[in-house]
């Protein structure tokens, strides 16, 4: 930014998405931004609507030039949302902007409707709360089980990985929870259709299977325990 900060138009980024940042990260990257002449934009489409019924900027009190939303937004109908402060926002009034679909109203209406379901029944905390209720639950099982993972994330977005031989194991992991009726990966983001019950289910469900994970990676039989091939890693371009 120093070097170069002159010659950029925006600054793009996540403002969430293992961990939460550290305090005074976000503030700083938008002072710098600022200090460029740069428009910071905040990639909401995975953050918002977990934590509260918005954008997650607003939780940690750092506002955005531009922000722009979508999957949570109108609950599963294809919608898209950009926001942004009237000084940058204005300048889409120098352009022509047409869409084939931009009379289709099904996605603004669903997103409405979510979004005054969302903030009825608070399910920014309800997300939360379940999260947090997965990750205790993944760390106590894993302590159990003496199996070594990592548990990162905010809750609503949280994510869980494994010490020894991880991609076999995560594998693994998946094939021995659809065993138990559970479609699971690394990833758990909590829905407000999910039930104590279910959670509780799934929990039990992860203890038994941690016991056995830990079994495999002791003996050094993680593959051999596979019905399948490794899973390939998510984003990575296939030979």
């Amino acid at each position: 930014m120093a070097a170069r900060g002159g010659e950029l138009a925006a600054v793009v980024m996540e403002p969430v998405r293992g961990t939460n940042p550290d305090p005074g990260f976000l503030e700083g990257v938008r002072d710098l931004a600022h200090r460029a002449g740069a428009v910071l934009v905040f990639d909401e489409v995975t953050s918002a609507l977990r934590l509260n019924t918005g954008g997650i900027h607003l939780t940690y009190g750092v506002n955005p030039d531009i922000a722009v939303f979508a999957k949570a937004l109108a609950n599963g109908y294809p919608m898209a949302a950009i926001i942004g402060v009237q000084a940058v926002m204005e300048h889409a009034q120098r352009s022509f902007i047409s869409s084939t679909y931009w009379t289709e109203l099904i996605g603004p209406v669903a997103a409405i409707a979510t979004l005054r379901q969302h903030r009825l029944h608070d399910v920014g905390a309800r997300l939360d709360e379940v999260g947090r209720k997965v990750q205790a639950g993944w760390e106590s099982a894993a302590a159990r089980a003496g199996l070594a993972v990592s548990v990162t994330g905010i809750p609503p977005l949280s994510h869980l990985g494994f010490a020894d031989e991880p991609q076999a194991t995560a594998t693994l992991f998946t094939q021995e929870l659809l065993d138990r009726g559970f479609l699971a990966s690394r990833s758990f983001y909590p829905s407000f259709a999910h039930t104590d019950a279910q959670i509780d289910s799934y929990l039990s469900a992860v203890d038994e299977v941690f016991v056995g994970l830990a079994d495999a990676v002791k003996t050094g039989t993680v593959v051999e325990r596979l019905r399948g091939p490794v899973a390939q890693t998510g984003f990575t371009r296939l030979a």
